[in-house]
């Protein structure tokens, strides 16, 4: 039965609700909410968004249009995407690599063939049956070498080639654990570091020292003089500087003369040792062996036979370590090599036998220069009952123990009482010997102080202090030494009134008035108990010494020497060091110890690189107590050259700076080579002039010197030697030839599996990213069909409320 009930609130906001049913189930109609009505647009909205991203997909051919389709898909389909890009443009560079590896390959090819002509033209002149003129072979000849030089800058494995370096092509696809492993991976790498194929790189030009001529070898190998100044008896000794083992790191190589009695067998010898001085497992002996310097038996165009010395890539010096080695390098008279030994001698002798010292301190003994990368100082800890043949005893000793000394050959050559000391070196470079706190001279070298404390065990102060000083009568003298120079004395006259303060006006005048003293900054003041404090206050090392008796100045009662800082005399040696032909090199550069903190100088290096970049190194020289790096020629070049060796530019590496005697004066001056690149000096301005004192406030321009290793075929040895060398040029030529092969074996491979990658990362997007169609087509249909029926079925659920009103009819 149907019931139909109208409750009070029909007018009101109720809905009006009939109930139609049998039993316990019931159908209830209304009018407010259409709940098929909701549920069939849900529907619509489900199959038209359906319908919307299955046309997307059919007209986009995508799987995933937007973010929204499938985001953890589209993020791996990105990447596949990213690699495909990185490795198409890395399959880009493999073909440029490769084709710049092909030009390189057919300069290569012409280089070879001219190898070919230059070894005929070569062949033909070493013939002993050739009558024809050797001077026009070797015009030929020439011109073929310069064609070679010419070939090589062309493909750019010259010297400064710009492919001759370690060239990195980057392709990507690489895999790894870290991101550097992956980039490492994904590159090929082809060294053409090693690959200069011009002539110098052939080894047809470079740097030679020219030695002794061949007729001469058996006279001076027999020589007792020349065999007496060996250190070990059969052996001789050479010292070689360059980029890397320079001053005192340069190398010994020492020749074992045991069964030489003749040119060849020397070259041989000395060949092995230079070898072994190579094998030190060090970064000097690598240095030295990347030097590449060999000994030869070289005819000049004079058709003398001569000892030489060559690198092919590297500006070197060779200096001797005997008369025997001297007089190989050419330095000799009637085979007798030149003498080495510089000496020097005290200023004053030693006390006579049995003196003691008359006060207990630490006397310091301090050598410099000799290649002295610093300053060797020896301390004798004398007290008053200390002799002076004892001290001189320790002292012998002390130097002949040290092994910096040693390498230095350095020795003590006079020690005795009564006669001034004496000390030599054998390698024949200048060095100085200063002492201080020997308040009585007894040594004779001086009565400097550096304090007036038993203590003091250092050399070098840049403060001191003195004891009380006194009230004596008449003119007191008081010596200073800035940094090892000579006195300059400062004289202050006493009375019964006088005090501390009285002679530090004084000293503080006349450190206003003189130069030195101004530059070194020295202040003097009055300190506790009477005493006076001397400092400097730019860092300035310096020694004072009481020039009279009496102990007025409160530094010691004996009166010390009148002038001199250290030593009498000196005896120069001839020359003893070669530099190599065919380099670049500056003039010879005066060179005065930076005595003063105030005499900073900036010297700056600057060259062009292979790629034609400006390089440039500035390096400053000082002598302070910051860091002294500049007191001596041999302090300055260990600075220099290890400033240099720290700069990026391989180029601004090849340069280095040695030393050598100035045969106009005598004194060691400074002088830059480098292997086959123009370089400039800048030399900077120091207010005493100290420094590289040439040339202060101008450029110097490197010029090349005479002397090269040229090869030519203008005589029977000459020819006969360029055969040989023109063969190891082939085997060197061979050798890169076979570097550009594998490389663009590599970069071909490179390639192959770089487009193998591009395909699959293809194959794993498309399988990400792109659409189905057969599958969306049916979606489409589905997708169609869900849309009528659900608009349809819309329509019937909207008009479902309507059926009420044929209730309300009743």
């Amino acid at each position: 039965m149907a019931s139909v009930g109208f409750g009070p609130a029909f007018a009101g906001a109720h809905p009006i609700r009939f109930a139609i049913g049998t039993g316990e189930t019931l159908m209830a109609f209304t009018i407010n909410t259409n709940i098929a009505s909701l549920q069939s647009q849900e529907y619509l909205r489900i199959n038209t968004e359906f319908q919307q991203k299955t046309i997307n997909r059919v007209t986009s051919g995508l799987r995933i249009v937007s973010s929204g389709d499938d985001a953890a898909g589209l993020a791996i389909a990105n990447g596949f995407r990213s690699d495909r890009s990185v490795l198409t443009q890395g399959v880009r560079n493999a073909n440029d690599g490769l084709s710049t590896l092909q030009t390189i390959d057919g300069g290569i090819n012409n280089i070879s063939q001219l190898l070919d002509r230059a070894r005929t033209l070569a062949t033909q002149s070493a013939s002993g049956t050739f009558t024809g003129d050797r001077a026009v072979l070797n015009s030929e000849f020439q011109n073929v070498i310069s064609e070679i030089d010419r070939q090589a800058k062309l493909i750019g494995l010259d010297a400064k080639g710009i492919f001759a370096t370690k060239l990195s092509v980057f392709i990507g696809g690489g895999r790894g654990a870290t991101t550097a492993d992956q980039i490492a991976n994904g590159k090929i790498s082809v060294d053409l570091s090693t690959s200069n194929i011009d002539s110098k790189g052939l080894g047809l030009s470079g740097q030679r020292v020219s030695g002794a001529l061949v007729t001469d070898v058996s006279g001076i190998l027999s020589d007792t003089t020349n065999t007496g100044s060996a250190e070990v008896p059969g052996w001789t000794e050479f010292y070689l500087r360059g980029p890397g083992f320079a001053d005192s790191d340069r190398v010994r190589v020492s020749v074992n003369l045991n069964g030489v009695d003749n040119a060849e067998k020397l070259v041989i010898a000395i060949n092995s040792a230079i070898d072994q001085a190579g094998s030190g497992g060090t970064d000097v002996s690598e240095a030295f062996r990347n030097a590449g310097v060999r000994a030869k038996l070289v005819t000049d165009e004079k058709n003398n036979t001569r000892l030489i010395f060559e690198s092919s890539n590297s500006a070197f010096q060779i200096a001797a370590g005997d008369r025997l080695a001297n007089a190989l390098l050419g330095n000799h008279e009637s085979n007798v090599g030149d003498g080495l030994d510089y000496s020097i001698t005290g200023a004053q002798a030693a006390a006579s036998t049995g003196t003691a010292f008359s006060a207990a301190r630490n006397v310091v003994v301090r050598v410099h220069g000799g290649s002295l990368a610093e300053p060797v100082d020896l301390t004798l800890n004398v007290s008053t009952s200390t002799t002076v043949d004892e001290a001189l005893t320790s002292l012998t000793s002390a130097v002949a123990n040290n092994s910096s000394l040693m390498a230095a050959g350095i020795s003590v050559a006079t020690a005795s009482a009564g006669s001034k000391i004496a000390f030599t070196s054998k390698r024949g470079e200048n060095f100085e010997v200063l002492a201080v706190n020997d308040v009585s001279n007894v040594l004779g070298l001086g009565t400097a102080q550096n304090g007036v404390s038993t203590s003091v065990t250092g050399f070098d102060v840049t403060s001191v202090t003195s004891a009380a000083v006194g009230t004596g009568t008449g003119a007191g003298v008081l010596a200073f030494s800035i940094g090892g120079g000579d006195y300059i004395t400062v004289s202050h006259t006493f009375d019964a009134s006088t005090s501390n303060t009285d002679v530090a006006s004084t000293l503080n005048n006349a450190f206003s008035t003189n130069a030195t003293l101004q530059r070194a900054g020295l202040v003097a003041s009055t300190s506790a108990g009477g005493a006076l404090q001397i400092s400097s206050n730019n860092g300035s090392f310096f020694r004072v010494s009481s020039q009279t008796s009496g102990a007025n100045f409160g530094f010691g009662t004996v009166a010390g020497s009148a002038s001199e800082a250290s030593v009498t005399t000196t005896s120069f040696t001839t020359a003893a060091t070669v530099n190599s032909g065919g380099a670049y090199a500056t003039s010879l550069l005066a060179y005065d110890p930076i005595r003063s903190g105030d005499d900073d100088q900036v010297i700056t290096v600057s060259l062009k690189d292979v790629s034609g970049n400006d390089q440039a190194v500035a390096i400053t020289l000082q002598s302070d107590g910051a860091e002294p790096r500049g007191r001596t020629i041999d302090e300055a070049l260990h600075y220099i050259n290890g400033k240099l060796q720290e700069h990026p530019s391989e180029e601004v590496r090849k340069v280095v700076a040695v030393k050598e005697r100035d045969p106009d004066d005598g004194t060691e001056k400074i002088r830059f080579l480098s292997p086959g690149t123009e370089m400039k000096v800048s030399i900077g301005v120091t207010p005493g002039g100290a420094g590289i004192s040439s040339d202060q406030g101008s450029v110097v321009t490197a010029e090349k010197l005479d002397g090269g290793a040229d090869i030519d075929i203008a005589n029977l040895a000459n020819a006969e030697a360029a055969v040989t060398a023109l063969a190891q040029a082939v085997a060197k030529l061979g050798a890169v030839q076979a570097v550009v092969g594998r490389g663009q074996n590599q970069l071909n491979f490179a390639i192959s599996i770089a487009q193998t990658q591009i395909i699959n990362l293809n194959a794993s997007e498309s399988r990400i990213r792109d659409a189905d169609l057969a599958a969306e087509a049916a979606n489409l249909s589905k997708a169609q069909v869900l849309q009528q029926a659900g608009i349809a079925a819309l329509a019937q659920a909207n008009a479902t409320p309507q059926a009420v009103l044929s209730l309300l009819q009743g």
